[in-house]
């Protein structure tokens, strides 16, 4: 069966759609890898033997995470919060 130039446009854009969102996705794999190499577990094992015994320790090591970077994406007239998806019930005028 021979396919159309149309369709054979469409699956090389999705091809290529496809390859650029891989890329993305192991690249920030990569750096949640690496973060988490470089890192170490918060509280550290000392500090959990040490609250064991009852002893507060006040000065906490480094994790050596670095810092938190929360990004947020918001989109115009969109409600932000629980009640801002459609459900099946919703219709749309």
């Amino acid at each position: 069966m021979a396919v159309s130039e149309a369709e054979r446009k469409r699956r090389d854009d999705a091809r290529k759609a496809f390859e650029e969102n891989r890329e993305l996705v192991n690249r920030a794999n990569e750096e949640a890898m690496q973060r988490v190499a470089n890192s170490q577990p918060t509280p550290t094992q000392e500090e959990n033997d040490l609250a064991r015994l009852g002893i507060i320790v006040e000065e906490k090591e480094n994790d050596r995470s670095g810092p938190t970077e929360i990004t947020r994406t918001f989109t115009a007239n969109v409600p932000v919060g629980p009640h801002g998806y459609e459900t099946r019930s919703v219709k749309k005028s």
